[in-house]
């Protein structure tokens, strides 16, 4: 047993040496992005559509907006559906309230896949962060409304999730929502970044 655990350490140690290796060689590309149009996103956001004029260049396949997607190689889809501030009246007698100094937010996802085996959600990783000024955010239990991105998503399937935030009113309402996966068709490549405004 002792020998196992050993060799079990050595083999994660080498891992971890090779891929940090791997990675001082150069990312390559996970997935590409799968951009909303600006029809699209005025019907997720209530906004106005706009006529879009073209970029002088493109945006990184990991640089997205709330409505976009993201397919990775193996065609699993994350979408950021949208970003919402919560109100007084969505919490509940347990849930954590953020200081009056604080803007509370829920960000709304989905994920879809489009693999050919079952994906487990508890090997993948969400954080957001201020995008105006930085700024850190703290994770808020605010249990009506919530889903937690937990278990398994079965091939042709999609699940909608939420987290919960607060960021300091300093650091304004705009945030970058990183999507992290840590499964075996994980890569070293930039994870997506969604930017979008708590509205």
């Amino acid at each position: 047993m002792i020998n196992a655990r050993i060799r079990t350490a050595v083999a994660t140690a080498a891992a971890v040496a090779l891929l940090s290796l791997t990675a001082a060689c150069g990312d390559a590309e996970q997935g590409r992005a799968e951009r909303a149009s600006s029809e699209e996103q005025a019907v997720d956001t209530g906004a106005e559509p706009v006529e879009e004029e073209p970029a002088e260049e493109e945006q990184p396949e990991t640089e997205l907006a709330v409505g976009d997607g993201f397919r990775y190689d193996d065609g699993v889809k994350f979408t950021v559906t949208k970003i919402e501030e919560l109100g007084a009246d969505q919490y509940g007698e347990y849930d954590e309230k953020p200081d009056a100094s604080e803007t509370a937010f829920r960000v709304h996802w989905d994920v879809t896949n489009g693999s050919k085996k079952p994906l487990d959600l508890d090997m993948w990783g969400v954080t957001a962060q201020g995008a105006s000024t930085g700024g850190e955010t703290t994770s808020l239990y605010v249990e009506k409304g919530m889903k937690e991105m937990a278990g398994r998503v079965a091939p042709g399937k999609t699940g909608s999730y939420t987290g919960e935030y607060s960021l300091p009113k300093s650091d304004g309402v705009e945030i970058v929502f990183t999507a992290t996966r840590m499964d075996a068709e994980a890569s070293l490549a930039d994870d997506p970044n969604w930017t979008g405004t708590i509205k």
